[in-house]
């Protein structure tokens, strides 16, 4: 991510999101140590390029948390969430983290069938987790180094 994809990020953010990251949290994250922002771009041909979608999530020592992961609505179900969480993978192999984790909404089954596809696992169940609606967050993980070795 660059400082100039975050008016995009923040388009889709706001279309996927109940609670959106303001600009300033997109600012804060790009200038974190800890976090990466993977995005993916047409290049658009002629046109300007358009941002497809994107993916963050910090690396603190040997394990990776997910935040956030969304797509724009007409290129979702074409594999730029798997293509996202596939480099995010590569990188987390390559810099030896063991484990990525993340949250997911309980109702989210397109989501949590994702990332199963991926080799998450659910390991927990945070209640009431997700404050505007009082829903259950499932508590996801992935082993890092079992991913990148069959993928």
């Amino acid at each position: 991510m660059e400082l100039d994809d975050i008016q995009a990020i923040r388009e889709i953010d706001d279309r996927s999101f109940p609670v959106p990251y303001s600009t300033a949290v997109w600012e804060r994250e790009n200038r974190n140590s800890l976090s990466r922002t993977l995005v993916v771009v047409d290049d658009g041909g002629e046109d300007s390029p358009e941002l497809r979608g994107y993916l963050n999530f910090w690396i603190i020592m040997d394990e990776a948390e997910i935040h956030r992961i969304a797509v724009k609505e007409e290129y979702r179900r074409l594999g730029v969430a798997s293509r996202l969480l596939q480099e995010m993978f590569k990188i987390l192999g390559n810099m030896g983290t063991v484990s990525v984790h993340l949250e997911v909404r309980q109702s989210n089954h397109d989501a949590i069938k994702l990332y199963e596809k991926f080799g998450f696992m659910i390991k927990g169940r945070r209640r009431g987790y997700y404050e505007e609606t009082g829903e259950d967050a499932l508590i996801l993980e992935a082993n890092v180094r079992i991913i990148t070795q069959t993928r």
